[in-house]
């Protein structure tokens, strides 16, 4: 469950809100939502009224990266894209141009209006689940690209981090709470693992080759970033938003599905209906090999790793993530 980070706590997102945004906030409460950013609630004397994102931006380019990505998720909503969240200036701009957010030490803050409605636990349930969102899908990838929206990179995530415990694997781990026991299953899976990177390196050149098909893709549309509302689903999580193969939304939504009916929503606003196999291999492996990473270094301390477990013993949940992250790792 993510913690409210030590250096922004609501009193100083209240503060800034307050400064910024709105000077009728009265209270503000961090909600432990996803696991990428911080979130916080700021409401009126009545009601909620904003919901706050804080994003790291201390590494190199991020912060030009999420202005330009939420920049182009703005304009996507003016141009009637009802399924993007855009964000709200601050200081009451208006226009393309306004100010994305307000950087406060190494956050990124951005506001965006508070929305009623229910989020998902990441799988669809079935088909019109899958086909609204699909229908949004087919628009936005038939879109032209904002000119500030950005083109994705190929590299599984943490894979630097990952390759430094590999190469350390050889010897004891001491540190972490649970370092030697990652190690082990990272010394036996080593080979496993290498093949893979060395798969997603083949895949990612096929689908360099085919960069003229690339669209618009959100890039992470399941239901967990999706609000079901009365008035229709939104998207939310718009800084993961990249020019790309559309196989990188697809794989989600239209995985799983019983019928026609998702790819045929897909297709009526907008989206073509041929899908890559290798393509679509390339994502899943980006999202396996980006979560293995991130299991590892989570438990590893030690070389490469975060070393924050040491002398601290993990929740319930964190013993069944390790558990899962051994069982995967041995089964690959």
């Amino acid at each position: 469950m993510p913690a409210e980070p030590a250096d922004l706590t609501a009193e100083d997102v209240g503060v800034i809100v307050r400064e910024h945004w709105d000077a009728g906030v009265v209270t503000t409460t961090f909600v432990p939502l996803g696991d990428d950013a911080a979130h916080w609630v700021c409401a009126g004397k009545h009601r909620p009224r904003w919901f706050v994102t804080a994003d790291e931006v201390t590494a190199d380019g991020r912060l030009e990266e999420l202005l330009d990505t939420y920049a182009a998720a703005r304009e996507l909503a003016t141009l009637g894209h009802h399924v993007v969240v855009p964000t709200v200036p601050p200081g009451g701009g208006q226009g393309l141009e306004a100010p994305v957010g307000v950087v406060h030490g190494g956050h990124l803050l951005t506001v965006t209006g508070y929305l009623e409605g229910e989020s998902g636990p990441g799988e669809y349930a079935d088909d019109n689940q899958r086909a609204l969102i699909a229908g949004a899908l087919g628009a936005l990838h038939a879109a032209v690209p904002p000119v500030r929206a950005h083109v994705w990179l190929p590299g599984p995530p943490l894979r630097a981090e990952m390759t430094g415990l590999l190469e350390a694997s050889g010897t004891p781990w001491a540190s972490g709470a649970f370092g030697d026991s990652v190690r082990t299953a990272l010394l036996r899976s080593a080979s496993t693992l290498r093949r893979l990177y060395a798969r997603y390196d083949e895949l990612a050149a096929v689908a360099q080759e085919r960069r003229g098909d690339w669209v618009l893709t959100h890039g992470q549309p399941h239901t967990g970033n999706v609000l079901w509302r009365l008035g229709g689903p939104v998207l939310v999580d718009w800084e993961s938003m990249r020019v790309a193969p559309r196989e990188r939304d697809l794989r989600t939504v239209l995985r799983g599905a019983d019928g026609a009916e998702p790819l045929t929503a897909y297709t009526a606003h907008g989206g073509t209906p041929e899908l890559d196999g290798d393509l679509v291999e390339l994502f899943d492996l980006e999202g396996w090999l980006g979560a293995v990473a991130r299991g590892a270094l989570r438990f590893a301390g030690g070389p490469a790793g975060l070393d924050d477990d040491r002398g601290h013993p993990p929740p319930a949940g964190d013993e069944r993530l390790r558990a899962a992250l051994l069982e995967e790792l041995a089964a690959r």
